[in-house]
């Protein structure tokens, strides 16, 4: 019984690979965005650059911080931002030390206003 199932499952599912699969993706969400953020979509993709998102990111932690958000929330996010700033130093192609220095100095930053 379990054979038949799987069989139906499989012909159930979209057979796309490849650049078919990202198009067939990308097709999927795009009625879910108003034109403003579709636009906004598209010059991020163009810049290669997370410098909004990590600067919102920074401003979520610092507001968290303000707001007496939990610790292990406010962790989390500095991970995340953590994350964000190695792949915006690979997408920009920098050195490993400039990455160190920039998490040093983000780290720094919002230990300071904790009051750390």
């Amino acid at each position: 019984m379990s054979g038949t199932s799987n069989k139906r499952d499989e012909a159930r599912r979209p057979r796309t690979t490849g650049r078919g699969a990202n198009a067939a993706a990308r097709r999927l969400y795009f009625d879910l965005f108003t034109p403003d953020e579709r636009a906004a979509l598209a010059d991020a993709a163009e810049d290669n650059d997370l410098h909004q998102e990590l600067a919102l990111l920074r401003m979520l932690i610092r507001r968290g911080v303000a707001e007496g958000v939990d610790l292990e929330t406010i962790s989390r996010a500095m991970g995340r931002l953590a994350q964000m700033m190695r792949v915006q130093h690979v997408i920009r192609g920098q050195a490993v030390k400039n990455l160190d220095d920039a998490l040093a100095k983000a780290l720094e930053e919002i230990a300071n206003e904790m009051g750390m």
